[in-house]
């Protein structure tokens, strides 16, 4: 999978690669979670997503054990999530100082809230944009990007 994942982004620099993975699934152990952890560092995805095991008739893992308890599998899910966010935080400061095609979501307390093509309605990043022109939701707009955070960027409208 390394390899492929190595492949894509040689073939196409500027993609976004995103994964979801599951905490807590019956058999996991701390080691698994460290090896995760590694792979992660590795492979430096732009976005992630963790949820908890659950277990669920009809499922392949419904016939497993689950031992962990939810406060296990909720602490192993944040503690990915917090090792995720200095990558995240490492790949949004990167983006300081780039014009980015942003799709405007709305307006909250003053700003405008949206996404750029890289980044699904809310579970992503969302860009802040800082302007006093009257935009609209579904608006395009070119957005000059000023700052990074964790997970959101920051910028100014251009014209």
């Amino acid at each position: 999978m390394e390899d492929l994942i190595g492949e894509i982004r040689f073939r196409i620099p500027d993609i976004c690669l995103r994964t979801t993975l599951i905490a807590g699934f019956p058999g996991e152990t701390r080691d698994d979670v460290e090896e995760l952890k590694d792979f992660l560092a590795r492979q430096r995805f732009d976005r992630l997503g963790v949820f908890t095991y659950s277990h669920e008739e009809d499922t392949s893992g419904y016939a497993l054990d689950d031992l962990l308890s939810q406060e296990e599998k909720e602490a192993r899910a944040q503690e990915i999530m917090e090792f995720q966010q200095d990558i995240s935080l490492e790949k949004n400061q990167a983006k300081i100082g780039r014009e980015m095609k942003v799709l405007i979501d709305r307006k909250e307390a003053g700003r405008y809230l949206g996404r750029t093509e890289f980044d699904s309605v809310e579970v992503d990043n969302e860009v802040i944009v800082q302007t006093k022109k009257k935009l609209e939701p579904g608006d395009f707009v070119m957005v000059h990007i000023t700052k990074a955070y964790d997970y959101d960027l920051e910028g100014e409208l251009l014209s």
